[in-house]
């Protein structure tokens, strides 16, 4: 059979084994409670260093969007002038040579030919009406004349 001895001495390295395991499990947990702890404390320092440096880039971030915007404002302006200065040149300006009426303006003209038909007719009826005076004075002197 086994010796009595040699069981004893394996109970007790089995012992010293699970002890020293238990003991290197323990300090990995509290290994990694430290690195929890630390990067806690870490990432608190990092947020807080953060949170001042953007307070000091704030002015500077500002001045460097208006900077910009007004950069982009300045070159938007001189595209819609050189927009504004395409359409003159290419479609307004030959249209200058070109006479459109606008709806006002017919109606306009519209009503001139209206009144100047209606003179127009005033003048013709009383010219018939002259005319047929002098017409008949006219044959009234010729048939006097021939009688």
């Amino acid at each position: 059979m086994s010796n009595p001895s040699s069981n004893l001495m394996d109970h007790i390295n089995a012992e010293q084994l699970l002890a020293q395991t238990r003991e290197g499990l323990r300090k990995l947990w509290l290994c990694g409670l430290g690195a929890y702890s630390l990067a806690t404390r870490s990432s608190m320092q990092t947020f807080e260093t953060l949170v001042r440096e953007g307070q000091a880039m704030r002015p500077k971030a500002r001045q460097q969007i208006e900077e910009t915007s007004a950069e982009l404002k300045s070159s938007a302006t001189a595209t819609i002038e050189r927009g504004e200065n395409l359409v003159r040149e290419r479609f307004l300006r030959p249209l200058d040579f070109v006479i459109l009426a606008t709806r006002h303006d017919i109606e306009q003209l519209s009503l001139r030919v209206i009144q100047l038909s209606a003179e127009v007719h005033k003048l013709a009826s009383g010219k018939i009406k002259s005319l047929e005076k002098p017409a008949a004075k006219a044959e009234a002197g010729t048939i006097a004349s021939s009688a």
